[in-house]
């Protein structure tokens, strides 16, 4: 993903309190204790993002600690570079979650290299990784992101049996949560029958789907995208006449990420007034939960087809 420009942020001049999802604990404090268990008990889980990591907080309650890796929206988990104090956190970990599909390759080989149970949420999701044009941003996938939680479930249980039914019932009520918001994607996307979008990067495509909405970005844009070079001016041009001849009613964009590819195609969708929606992939601020990551996305993307 080197095409893509972020906010210039250092990751060491960071502050420590980003080290943690929703202040459940950091790199210190995970190795302040014994491997697996913090001084208070709790059952200590490693996560690339905050995403993944409040997943895990659904399904763990108080009887876990969540230390999330990446937290902040400068930073790209595709091509982050994990620092001593990641691998410490690893090595202290009783269970590490990754999105997984090449997503976030520095926290696998973390995970692997220590003796925490990977949870890979590619791997659970049954989707087929090994197919060209695989979109790994499993987190879009509220399927994926329930079937993760009950193996959480299962796996929290294993290390702390006493609580095994809590981590079983949070469960459950994560997959409701689940199925609800899918019924209100479901229910957005039927209010724009036969709607079609551009996406700049396949961030959201999981959501989409379940929104139905088709995406129709052309295959050479998307492969391109991924190249230093990016798109060439024909593929641009293509991608371009599907927003300005209204073939496409939605625009979407990745939230976090921009360059003067999305700002062309933004200025296109702008003048004939095609919507265009930003989405990201780590909690924007004020977001604490997955439901609500998830929610609001998908409120946004009806709040401005409805415009």
């Amino acid at each position: 993903m080197s095409r893509r420009v972020l906010a210039t942020v250092a990751v060491a001049a960071l502050p420590l309190s980003l080290a943690a999802c929703s202040g459940n604990g950091s790199a210190d404090a995970a190795g302040s204790a014994s491997s697996g268990s913090s001084a208070a008990g709790k059952v200590k889980v490693v996560a690339s993002t905050n995403v993944w990591g409040s997943v895990a907080e659904a399904v763990g309650g108080d009887h876990v600690e969540v230390t999330s890796v990446i937290t902040s929206p400068a930073q790209d988990p595709h091509d982050y570079e994990a620092t001593a104090k990641d691998k410490l956190t690893f090595s202290n970990a009783k269970i590490a979650l990754v999105n997984g599909g090449g997503y976030d390759d520095w926290a696998s080989t973390l995970a692997k290299g220590s003796s925490a149970t990977l949870v890979d949420a590619v791997k659970i999701s049954g989707f087929n990784s090994s197919v060209e044009g695989f979109n790994e941003h499993a987190f879009y996938s509220m399927d994926t992101a329930r079937k993760v939680a009950e193996v959480v479930a299962t796996d929290l249980g294993k290390a702390d049996p006493i609580h095994a039914a809590d981590y079983t019932k949070n469960a459950q009520s994560f997959g409701s949560e689940m199925a609800k918001l899918k019924e209100q994607a479901r229910t957005a996307g039927a209010a724009h029958k036969n709607l079609s979008a551009v996406a700049t990067e396949p961030v959201a495509g999981y959501l989409l789907t379940d929104m139905g909405i088709k995406n129709i970005t052309p295959e050479q844009f998307v492969e391109q995208a991924e190249t230093d070079a990016g798109p060439s001016v024909k593929v641009i041009n293509e991608t371009t006449q599907l927003l300005t001849t209204k073939k496409a009613g939605l625009l979407v964009v990745n939230g976090q990420t921009s360059d003067d590819v999305t700002k062309q195609l933004q200025a296109a969708a702008k003048k004939v007034d095609v919507p265009n929606v930003g989405v990201t992939e780590t909690f924007p601020e004020g977001v604490t939960s997955y439901s609500q990551f998830v929610g609001d996305t998908i409120t946004h993307i009806s709040e401005a087809l409805s415009k």
